[in-house]
């Protein structure tokens, strides 16, 4: 049952009409979790959750399908590997200094539902830069406390 639900997601992550079979790599790390994220949470006016990341952990633990695409990833697997439970993985590095100020001052104040929006460059697993707009949202969520959902929009 674990392997089915975890090609599944990949499934789900790479859209409709798609099939997976089930790899090693998919169990390895447990990223593949629902977060009740849904049309009622989107109607509310959160952003396009395109990374959820566990504040505890520093792991992203959901990524959507438009995430994979942006970064050159074809599995959300590849993805996790990449991203290291390190959000500096993904900006450049002229711009990771700043972004993680101003990234680790908003979640030591943060309060639920608080925004903060940005811009950088992100470095992508294919080696290409691109600058994005950043809407980050931090939540608390009773199943895995405290969240950050960021969304990256290109420049």
């Amino acid at each position: 049952m674990k392997f089915a639900d975890a090609a599944l997601y990949e499934v789900k992550i790479a859209g409709k009409n798609n099939f997976a079979s089930y790899k090693s790599s998919l169990t390895k790390k447990k990223h593949h979790n629902q977060l009740g994220l849904g049309l009622k949470a989107l109607a509310a006016g959160d952003p396009t959750p395109l990374l959820v990341m566990q504040m505890d952990t520093k792991e992203a633990i959901y990524v959507n399908k438009s995430l994979l695409e942006m970064f050159g990833c074809e599995l959300s697997s590849e993805f996790y590997d990449y991203y290291g439970q390190s959000l500096l993985n993904l900006i450049s590095p002229g711009d990771q200094a700043r972004v993680k100020e101003e990234f680790t001052d908003f979640v030591e104040s943060a309060v639920d539902e608080e925004r903060f929006r940005g811009d950088c460059q992100i470095l992508t697993a294919d080696a290409r830069t691109l600058r994005v707009f950043c809407d980050m949202k931090y939540s608390v969520n009773q199943r895995y406390g405290a969240l950050v959902y960021i969304s990256f929009v290109p420049n």
